[in-house]
């Protein structure tokens, strides 16, 4: 499969998770499997630190920047966000994220407003250096409320002006990759499509039949959501080839001609020319 052309649109490489592990033997691992470039996200201030550390040392690496959700306990400042906008002289660092809104594990209401504050904020900071967006989006485990993250996300996201974006992990129905796609943004599916007792898996994999191929690219979340036949274990880049192979098998293509969509979506969405490659 080394002939292929993968651009991982979101891994964690300076996760805890990979402390003790050779990030120069990661990376050397996902070459082999056709991985171009790792865009590599940090999600707490860190995290953020690391990532700028990692684009010194590895060439094929770019960066994204941002404060997740659910770290806004710690996370969310003004502080943190001035941080964050001195980086982005950094041309390697190319979108703002992992940020949006996380409904699953905070039910407090006063902390989903603060929440929304911050992705705001983090919306404001994207549009003013004209970056596009990586967007968590995950909202309650139940069919009444599925799609009020998403929706509250969507009317934020409008509101704001962002026409260019990345939905991370996109897990949601056919009608709200619809909204997002029309305001510009991609879908990025990972691992978690291969499982075969997944919840709500009947929802995305029909809106990945639906989704114009133009506006699929692929992602790892690695260290987490490792596919099958690798799930329970530590993700890596590499196994991103099974997530590739299963959006194969449901768009009824055969896989390099996905991977060939997939790798220039990327490279348009991020305006990377093609001697970057």
């Amino acid at each position: 499969m080394n002939n292929l052309s993968i651009f991982d649109t979101h891994c964690h490489l300076a996760d805890k998770k990979y402390h003790d592990h050779d990030i120069k033997q990661i990376i050397h691992e996902a070459e082999k499997e056709g991985i171009k470039h790792i865009l590599n996200v940090g999600y707490d201030l860190k995290s953020n630190q690391i990532v700028i550390e990692q684009l010194k040392q590895f060439s094929n690496l770019f960066g994204a920047i941002g404060l997740h959700p659910n770290d806004g306990k710690n996370n969310f400042s003004e502080e943190n966000l001035n941080w964050i906008e001195k980086q982005l002289v950094n041309k390697r660092i190319i979108a703002i994220g992992e940020i949006g809104l996380d409904y699953y594990w905070e039910k407090n209401p006063d902390y989903r407003e603060n929440q929304k504050y911050w992705f705001k904020k983090q919306l404001e900071l994207a549009k003013k250096h004209n970056l596009p967006v990586l967007l968590h989006i995950r909202g309650e485990d139940n069919e009444e409320k599925f799609t009020e993250t998403f929706n509250d996300a969507y009317e934020i996201v409008k509101k704001a002006g962002i026409k260019k974006g990345i939905l991370h992990c996109f897990t949601g129905t056919w009608e709200i990759a619809q909204q997002f796609i029309e305001l510009g943004f991609y879908v990025s599916f990972a691992g978690n499509i291969t499982y075969k007792n997944a919840k709500w898996k009947d929802k995305w994999e029909k809106a990945l039949e639906k989704i114009p191929l133009g506006r699929i690219v692929i992602e790892t979340d690695a260290p987490y959501l490792t596919p099958e036949p690798w799930r329970g274990k530590v993700n890596y880049p590499q196994y991103i080839i099974h997530t590739l192979k299963k959006i194969a098998e449901i768009r009824k293509k055969v896989i390099h001609e996905i991977a060939s969509i997939i790798f220039s979506n990327t490279l348009q969405l991020f305006k990377i020319s093609y001697n970057t490659r």
